[in-house]
């Protein structure tokens, strides 16, 4: 595996940071975060992946070490920005894995250039159809700092609720501050995101993963969705929760790698 190494481009929506790594040859794999995370979501399963795979994690606009975005950027602006990255890295083609929030740009990034994606992998996608979209409005509400530095303490608590490892939990709370007062732009974008517009324009192969412990997308209901909307779908769940790629590694490269692998020409 070639050393990871970190770079900025020009996008649409400012400059953007990425990290690289592994083998120059073959089709390479781009890594989407969900929100308010970071490249930092796949800290453990970047480097699993890149001992055979070339990977490409994008830290989102608005996140991690890329400029901050000034009003409501859109999934389809997210987008933009992915085929950005390609055209700057001289990549026809890519294969694409979205955790979350990811999950949904990386499913507009086939809707919108089916010829610049050859395979997805969505981790924990939900269906945003017109019932979910109103059910998903009323959580995502944009926080201010607190003049005592109350939101501090609030927040750690609310992530908390997500997992019982105290490091994650921390690396959690640094990516949310890093966004600051624009960390719900992501979430804004998929809770107005018309998925069932732009679904059925996915062509390519589709692995679909799953946590137990996510009580977002894991639900049966949500899942069924989920596979009667794309072509060519496999599933895994897989023990893990809201976190996956950091809480189980191992197993979200491993069910990785098998799929795209098993695409390959």
């Amino acid at each position: 595996m070639t050393r990871p190494r970190r770079a900025f481009f020009d996008s649409p929506l400012g400059q953007a940071h990425y990290i690289e790594a592994g083998p120059r040859e073959g089709t390479p794999t781009v890594l989407l975060h969900q929100t308010p995370r970071s490249t930092d979501e796949f800290a453990e399963a970047l480097p699993l992946l890149a001992v055979r795979r070339r990977v490409i994690a994008l830290d989102t606009p608005g996140y991690g070490c890329s400029d901050r975005v000034a009003g409501e950027p859109q999934v389809a602006d997210y987008a933009g920005v992915v085929r950005a990255l390609l055209d700057h890295l001289g990549v026809a083609q890519a294969d694409l894995v979205g955790h979350h929030t990811g999950a949904i740009v990386a499913i507009e990034c086939a809707a919108a250039w089916p010829d610049r994606v050859r395979r997805l992998v969505l981790s924990g996608p939900m269906y945003l159809d017109e019932q979910t979209r109103l059910e998903l409005a009323p959580q995502f509400q944009q926080w201010a700092p607190d003049p005592a530095g109350l939101h501090l303490i609030e927040k750690w608590n609310r992530m908390a609720a997500w997992t019982s490892d105290r490091g994650l939990l921390q690396r959690l709370v640094v990516d949310l501050f890093r966004a600051g007062e624009h960390s719900e732009q992501g979430h804004f974008a998929i809770a107005a995101y018309r998925m069932e517009d732009r679904v059925s324009m996915v062509k390519c192969p589709v692995l679909l993963i799953y946590g137990e412990g996510d009580p977002f997308a894991t639900p049966e209901a949500n899942r069924r969705r989920m596979r009667s909307a794309l072509p060519q779908v496999r599933e895994v769940l897989l023990k893990g929760g809201v976190f996956l790629p950091n809480e189980a590694p191992e197993a979200f490269a491993s069910a990785t790698l098998d799929f795209l692998e098993s695409c390959s020409p």
